[in-house]
């Protein structure tokens, strides 16, 4: 539903082509020549509530329920349907959802691109290519190292997590990177970042698929400061020796907790001041092989609620 309303809002356009010949330069971004800056800045009351014509995050609000309140198109029209004008995305898995924010579409595209497009031209306005290790499928799964679902935007910032294992802060007007922070290092920990954060009252706040290989200290989910990057919190989704839910795992050594993953985007709820995200299954999964299948293996199979202050586990 957002593609057509989100074009229809900009009234009747002819069909285009566009082809621009691009520099493919790994860490580098292309910029059409810069105009006057009237980009307003993306404030967390604005991602609370968005205004109709916008999409500032993955499922469209903090909430998820991915609804768009316009109705230009409705069951009467929705057969007039026309292609406006297409763009070649780069090669790779796509699941992306773009943003969509003042006539610009973000877009993620597989291995780190990050394209935006003016919504009503399909015309490319900057492309960033980050410089992808050549060792990275080594140590990560290769098949989701091209996975981009999402990004976020908050002041005049697109923030996203990278294939390896970085979170890091583009100029929204022009591609170039303002900052990067490390999570993992993916030699030693590696992890997969299939989506994109959300912004949580001007935190970062990420989950990632952690590899078995990567062991507990992979499978984590990150705060970090949406203006500067600092990281705030970190909360480990598996429990340590004497730390609450290490009962849950029987003997099992921490070293050998593997897998239990945070991949999908989180959710918040700005009055209580909580971050939803849900875990994957431990690996191996049958639990017989592992404490028990009478152990519950936390914080594996999971939703948890975390304090968006502190990371800490509310409830599960």
């Amino acid at each position: 539903m957002l593609h057509g309303c989100r074009l229809a809002a900009y009234g009747s356009l002819l069909a285009v082509s566009v082809l621009l010949a691009v520099p493919a330069v790994p860490g580098a971004a292309w910029a059409q020549p810069p105009v006057e800056d009237d980009f307003v800045p993306v404030t967390d009351a604005m991602l609370q509530a968005p205004a109709p014509e916008d999409w500032l995050m993955w499922r469209r609000t903090l909430d998820g329920w991915g609804y768009s309140p316009l109705d230009q198109i409705d069951a009467d029209n929705v057969a007039d349907l026309r292609l406006v004008w297409s763009r070649a995305l780069h090669p790779g898995s796509q699941q992306a959802t773009p943003i969509a924010y003042g006539g610009v579409l973000y877009v993620p595209n597989p291995r780190d691109v990050i394209q935006a497009i003016d919504a009503a031209t399909g015309d490319l306005l900057w492309e960033h290519r980050r410089d992808v290790p050549d060792d990275i499928e080594e140590y990560v799964i290769g098949v989701l190292a091209e996975i981009n679902r999402s990004l976020a935007i908050y002041d005049r910032h697109i923030i996203d997590t990278s294939v390896d294992e970085h979170v890091f802060a583009l100029d929204a007007t022009s591609g170039e990177l303002v900052w990067e922070t490390e999570v993992l290092d993916y030699r030693t920990h590696p992890a997969n970042q299939t989506s994109g954060p959300i912004i949580a009252d001007g935190k970062v706040v990420s989950g990632r698929s952690c590899t078995p290989r990567g062991g507990p200290d992979a499978c984590v989910i990150v705060a970090h400061d949406a203006a500067t990057g600092e990281e705030l919190w970190r909360r480990r989704t598996i429990p340590a020796p004497g730390e609450p839910g290490d009962e849950t795992w029987g003997g099992v050594p921490f070293e050998e907790r593997k897998h239990v993953g945070a991949w999908m985007v989180p959710s918040y709820d700005p009055g209580l001041e909580l971050v939803y995200i849900g875990t994957s299954v431990t690996s191996p999964a049958p639990k017989f092989f592992l404490g028990g299948a009478d152990l519950a293996h936390l914080y594996h199979n999971s939703t948890l609620a975390l304090d968006a202050n502190t990371g800490e586990i509310r409830w599960y």
